[in-house]
């Protein structure tokens, strides 16, 4: 857990360096492995180093030079999405590496397993899923050489926050910020409990996720206080992404679908998945759901709304 430090004694220039100083660090040891491109895992913890520095100049955008702001997060954003497009594959060919290397026969009690049948289809598209990933690989290394070429890392350390024109103390700016975040994940609660709403059901992920972020970064100043807050942001914001991660599956099993001139064997697999992906999003939806009703009974959410409203 990171140290409290008293808001008596820290102002927002120290904890904004505190907090760039931490990603930038994290982001940097992933490099040498982002560019070999040989385990999954140094591009994952890149990805998600980078999105928690994005959020921090989010949380900061306010109190910093417009322009200066601008220009640092133009080429985070850039390196994200080639990022974002590799992972996207990368957890793909896992998922069906699995599925492959499932039970021959299909199993008793009803679960689905590829079987030998399906084998062939789905090694035929993992070779198509590496074709793509492969062209993704230079995108990324010129966007990491962006980065350099362009000290986008120097320039972010160069801005200097400050809340002087903002008539408010760091207690109530980092409040004013968490209560933002949280009614922005809550006005898409009305699409909660309508599962098809895939786009409004992805943005509330990205809220949940947002929140996150944002509270861990105030969690120096708060300590316990918001602990249980980052990990119920956290479940909602996992629950959200597994259901994600299948409705990219659906979108792309659509197009599959479409395409002509494939075999027996690729139709037979995209069949298949089709009945997986949809079968294990509705188990997503209803795991959601659950996580979902239960901190609403808790009243988690108003307990951080009073939070954040609890000014001295």
């Amino acid at each position: 857990m990171p140290r409290i430090i008293s808001l008596n004694t820290m102002d927002e220039r120290t904890l904004y360096t505190k907090l760039v100083e931490k990603h930038i660090a994290a982001v940097e040891a992933e490099v040498k492995g982002v560019r070999l491109g040989q385990d999954i895992e140094h591009l994952h913890r890149m990805r998600v180093d980078l999105r928690r520095l994005k959020s921090t100049l989010a949380d900061f955008k306010e109190t910093v030079n417009s322009r200066e702001y601008q220009a640092a997060i133009l080429n985070i954003k850039r390196l994200l999405r080639s990022l974002g497009q590799a992972r996207d594959i990368d957890t793909k060919i896992s998922y069906l590496t699995q599925l492959a290397a499932g039970p021959v026969t299909e199993p008793a009690g009803g679960k689905t397993a590829p079987g030998l049948k399906y084998r062939e289809g789905i090694f035929e598209i993992i070779d198509e899923l590496r074709e793509d990933r492969a062209e993704i690989q230079p995108r990324i290394l010129k966007d990491l050489s962006r980065l350099h070429q362009h000290q986008v890392f120097k320039s972010i350390r160069r801005l200097k926050p400050t809340l002087a024109e903002t008539g408010v103390t760091l207690d109530e700016w980092a409040k004013n910020n968490i209560l933002e975040r949280l009614e922005k994940m809550f006005s898409l609660e009305p699409y909660v409990r309508q599962a098809a709403c895939v786009k409004e059901l992805h943005e509330m992920r990205i809220a949940a996720k947002n929140l996150r972020y944002t509270l861990e970064n105030f969690e120096c100043l708060y300590g316990n206080k918001v602990k249980p807050f980052i990990f119920a942001a956290m479940k909602v914001q996992r629950a959200l992404g597994d259901m994600h991660n299948f409705d990219i599956w659906l979108g792309l099993i659509k197009i599959f679908k479409d395409s002509s001139g494939r075999d027996v064997y690729f139709r037979r697999a995209v069949n298949f998945l089709h009945e997986e992906c949809t079968l294990r999003r509705a188990e997503a939806y209803q795991d959601f759901l659950l996580i979902w009703s239960r901190l609403k009974k808790q009243k988690t959410w108003a307990r951080l709304s009073y939070f954040t409203l609890d000014r001295p």
